[in-house]
């Protein structure tokens, strides 16, 4: 004969707790270790620094979400009462830092779900683009065959936009004119970066790292004819290529190309 499980009757009184809220899905600790950091830097941090401040604000709530929905739904369609999203008694000081976050979102992004990978990169970029991005700390090369495609696409990426910058300069009114003197240049800069990134170890010469003789505008680009389609040429390769950045980042194989790509994105996007 079976015997009976005999429980204490301090257990009894718990009776209101299902099983499924003890074994039940739990909420990532990489994601809530990000968002608790991010919830510090907005409660602690320093409140005249507006745009930090709300943006971390805002960060933290996203990254609760993510923890969220990694959890999934119960039958009722809730998120599952094991899901706890609270941040514990033990606060965190505030960083204040986008440096410090990148450097917890390059290690974090081995230790995530894949899924959520592109949410806490796109949060470190934006977190570096709030302050000019010095390209001087992109450095260390590049080994990871699909991260070195990856920067010489994004190369590749960069002389064509500065040369499609450079049709639209003929057409520019005067604003747009300084404008796109900026954006040249900053391009050049992040050019400049990659070829460190990416050149030939034994300094040979490589067609890669130099723009092409000309270039033809693809589908969804028109090359203009007046300053209004100058404008909005410029708009839309700025935009498309900051997606395509921010892109990249986050679909970085290995954390120097990771960081770097960060980087280069904030600094793209901050442009």
């Amino acid at each position: 004969m079976k015997k009976l499980l005999l429980l204490p009757a301090a257990a009894l009184l718990l009776s209101s707790c299902t099983v499924m809220d003890v074994v039940g899905p739990h909420a990532n600790g990489e994601i809530m270790a990000l968002a608790k950091q991010a919830s510090a830097d907005w409660v602690f941090g320093d409140p005249s620094r507006e745009q930090w401040h709300e943006m971390r604000k805002k960060q933290s709530e996203e990254l609760k979400n993510e923890a969220r929905r990694l959890c999934g739904l119960d039958a009722q369609g809730e998120t599952p009462a094991s899901c706890d999203v609270g941040y514990g008694d033990t606060d965190l000081p505030a960083t204040g830092n986008a440096d410090a976050l990148l450097e917890h979102t390059v290690t974090a992004a081995d230790k995530v779900p894949r899924e959520s990978v592109d949410l806490i990169v796109a949060q470190a970029i934006d977190a570096l683009a709030l302050s000019p991005v010095d390209l001087e700390s992109v450095s260390g090369a590049v080994t990871n065959p699909a991260d070195i495609e990856a920067a010489r696409d994004m190369l590749a990426r960069e002389n064509a936009a500065y040369y499609g910058l450079g049709v639209a300069l003929a057409y520019a009114g005067p604003e747009l004119r300084t404008r796109i003197g900026a954006v040249r240049e900053a391009s050049q800069e992040r050019s400049a970066a990659l070829a460190r990134l990416v050149g030939p170890a034994d300094g040979a010469a490589d067609e890669a790292l130099v723009p092409a003789a000309g270039y033809d505008f693809a589908e969804g680009y028109t090359e203009p004819a007046n300053a209004e389609e100058a404008a909005q040429l410029v708009k839309t390769m700025l935009s498309d290529l900051i997606k395509q950045w921010r892109y990249t980042a986050a679909h970085a194989e290995s954390t120097t190309w990771r960081e770097n790509a960060i980087r280069l994105a904030a600094h793209a996007q901050r442009t």
